[in-house]
Formats: C-alpha cells, structure tokens, sequence
C-alpha cells in the first residue's frame, strides 16, 4: 500500500505484538463471539487490553460482521493528548502488526471542509482507544476503510452533527470506544456499570458522564444525531476488571452493546423463544398457585436484561383475548414481559380475567417497541402518505385523549386511511377528527408468537 503509514503505539502492551500471536488470538475470540439478529448500525465496544475485554471487544464488533459496511467510523476519548474538538491522523492507513488498515481519508477530508474535525497527529500518537479495535475490525472487514477519530472537548452537537454527515455519505458502521467506570471498589462498580447499562438503553444515552463511561462523549454524541433516533441498544456483555486481576479494590467495568435501526431485530431464535416460554410460565405459575415464579433477571443472556419497551398480546383463534404493554423502556425485558403479560391476561378492562381452562387454547405474542419518534405533517393525507403498513405502529395524543396501534393492527386495518381513522376512534375521538393540537408518534415493532 503506498501513501503515508501509522504505526501502532501499543502492540506488545494492549495486544500482541507478533502476526501470529495476534491473529490467533483475534481469530479464537471472533469464533466464539456470534453475529447480532440484524446487522447494527453502531457498536459500544470497550477498549482495555485483551486480557481484560477482549471477550467484549469481539463480541461487539463481531456482532456486526454481516454489516457490509463501506466504512467504519471510531469515535475514542483522548486519554493522553489534551485538545478541543475532533482529532483525525493525517496518515493514510495504520499499520498492524498483522496487516495495514486503510483510512477513509475522503470521510476525513469532508469532515474537515464542514469544520467538524481537524488533522491532529499528536492526539493518536498515544491513544489506544482506536488502536485496540482496528486487529478486530481488519480480520472481519479487511478491505473496508476505516475513519479514526479521536474527541478532545467537543460539544455533544459537534460530535452529533459529524455522525450524521458521515452517515449520510456511505453505508457506515459507528464503533464507539468506551470502557465504564474507573478504579472504583467492585460492588461500587457493578452498581455504577448497571445504572450506565440502563441509561443508555431507556435514551439516557445523549446525556451520559465521563465517570458513567470513558467514551461518554461518542456516546452522547451518537445517541444525540438524528441518524441514531429511533434505533435500539441492545446489552451484549458486561464485565469487570476484577475477574482477571482478583483485585477487587480498584476494577474498572466494560460492557458491549450493539445498537440497532429501528426496522431491524435485536432478538435470535433462540432468545424468541425463551421469552415466550418464560411468559408461558408466568401464566401457569399464576393460574396454578395464585402467583407468578421469581424472576432471577441476572440469570438470563445479557440481551434479556437490556431495558427495553414490549407489548404482549394474548390470542385465542385468532381473536383478542387481552393486551397490555409499555411504550418507553423502563426495566429489563424479562421483567417487561413478566410484567405485561399478567395485566393482559387479568387486568385488561376489555375482558375477564383469564382462567385455567383457557390456557392450552391461548396464543402468546410478544412485542419488542423502538423508541418512537414525532411525526410532522400538514394533514391527514400528509400523514396517511408517510406511513407504511405492516411496519409502523402509531401513537396519538391530542389533549386528554390518546391511543397506540401496534404494527400488527395492519392485519386487520391494511390501509393508512382506514389505520389512522380507526386509531382515533380508539382514542374516543370521532373518526373525522383533526385538529392542530393533534400529535402522532411512529414507532416500530419485532414482533413474534408462539402460534
């Protein structure tokens, strides 16, 4: 490769120094780390040395390995070099001891012409935020260029306003490189890591701390551009320093996360159907004992702690028996669902409570909600125009009257007309309602049954 080289900083330190050592080790740790539901936009991974968060580190980029990416952005705090703004290396690709990684110069060059960014060498001479992600990111995307930049004190609509014309450019993978709380007594770290864990995934995440995580900065700054709203975190793994050093006085955490579009899933098979099974029992145990079993959520996979919004709707040949859910995430899904499916089976006004004989013939159906966004429109046809069936679930307000369809409404209700007008009838509006109080939230839905 001709052009301008970068070599590493911390080979030797962070990561293995020998071609061989480092391959192997990149190599052994991707093959135990799975591809995510739907390819993810943008990925929290941490960045400590391999003996600490490696796991971590390839389990969230390998999360994105069916991404097909033309570029990768990684945003890393400055650990070392004091500066304002955004920082990217004049060079033209970094050298690994493995192999070379292009850099995106022509992402580095518009970011600078739109005085986002500036070339600024010193700040990753040192800095091991970027260079820990490039082994990873060069065994699955060897090809695929990657744009370094590193943030100094820079405002989160800076960074915000730089993720989205970057977006906007290329079909772009995000790596926000982050580790979690520093040096604090374990308990005082795992509470810290898991109030992080939560506010970045109840949308928190545009106001996060430095002492909340080191990379808060891309974070907040991500979570606050427009190419991220409506998209999903989804908690990967956590972790804490103390297992490998047995040195529980002073551990920094890691997590990983990959965050998702808003059409996309977050849920594989096997986590579908664990969700309906753990709904199932909290019906029978409830039925049969007059109360639901314990939910351990730290015994369930990472992802089924994420807090996340769901629905659950009860079926019985395929009229509606009940549905109950939540259209922000507050607690973790398994709670959620735990949660929802006990108020749609006994505490939905529409319908008696359910009763042990009905069990057998009723069919669960779970909703997992994105964050909803606010429309704007000028009229009812502005919007009807804007909405796309069998994808998009609704939310309308105007004063005291409000009303929520989920996507799977389409079923019955198949065009926008007919969707709209019925939701405000459900709402205890008249059909031919408008009016410029009138509020309408878009949302969308992974939904799934055990039909």
């Amino acid at each position: 490769m001709t052009g301008t080289l970068r070599e590493p900083a911390v080979a030797g330190r962070f990561y293995p120094e020998g071609p061989q050592g480092l391959a192997t080790q990149v190599g052994a740790l991707l093959r135990a780390s799975p591809s995510f539901a739907s390819p993810p936009s943008a990925v929290i991974s941490p960045h400590a040395g391999y003996a600490y968060s490696g796991a971590l580190t390839a389990r969230a980029l390998g999360a994105a390995r069916d991404a097909n990416p033309d570029t990768i952005v990684v945003l890393s705090p400055s650990h070392r070099h004091p500066f304002d703004g955004i920082a990217a290396p004049s060079q033209d690709a970094f050298r690994l001891p493995n192999g070379t990684v292009p850099m995106d110069t022509a992402a580095r060059d518009a970011l600078i012409a739109a005085d986002l960014a500036h070339i600024e060498d010193a700040a990753h001479d040192q800095e091991h935020g970027v260079e820990v992600q490039l082994p990873f990111l060069h065994a699955l995307f060897p090809a695929t260029p990657v744009q370094a930049l590193v943030l100094g004190r820079v405002s989160t609509q800076q960074i915000a306003q730089a993720v989205d014309l970057l977006a906007a450019r290329r079909k772009t993978l995000f790596v926000l490189s982050s580790d979690l709380s520093h040096f604090l007594p374990l308990d005082d770290a795992r509470a810290t890591d898991l109030n992080t864990a939560r506010r970045i995934e109840t949308g928190e995440g545009p106001t996060l701390r430095p002492q909340e995580a080191c990379g808060a900065r891309a974070i907040a700054g991500y979570f606050a551009s427009e190419h991220a709203q409506g998209c999903r975190p989804t908690r990967l793994a956590m972790a804490n320093s103390e297992s490998v050093t047995n040195d529980a006085t002073r551990t920094v955490g890691y997590g990983a996360w990959a965050i998702t579009p808003g059409k996309g899933d977050t849920m594989d098979a096997g986590q579908r159907a664990q969700l309906l099974r753990l709904a199932r029992q909290v019906l029978t145990s409830r039925l049969s004992r007059g109360k639901p079993p314990h939910i351990d959520t730290a015994s369930f996979p990472a992802p089924l702690q994420t807090h996340a919004a769901c629905f659950v709707t009860l079926e019985q040949q395929g009229r509606l028996r009940g549905c109950i859910g939540s259209l922000a995430a507050h607690r973790p899904l398994v709670e959620d669902v735990a949660t929802n499916v006990q108020k749609a089976a006994f505490e939905d006004p529409r319908f008696r409570p359910l009763q042990p004989e009905e069990l057998d013939r009723t069919t669960l159906k779970i909703a997992l909600l994105t964050p909803s966004r606010r429309m704007s429109f000028t009229s009812q046809e502005d919007l009807e125009s804007q909405l796309t069936p069998h994808r998009d679930g609704l939310i309308l307000r105007d004063g005291r009257h409000a009303g929520t369809f989920l996507p799977m409404v389409w079923e019955k209700l198949d065009t926008p007309h007919a969707f709209v007008e019925a939701l405000k009838v459900k709402a205890g509006l008249p059909r031919n309602h408008w009016s410029d109080t009138l509020t309408i939230d878009r949302f969308h839905a992974e939904s799934f049954s055990d039909a």
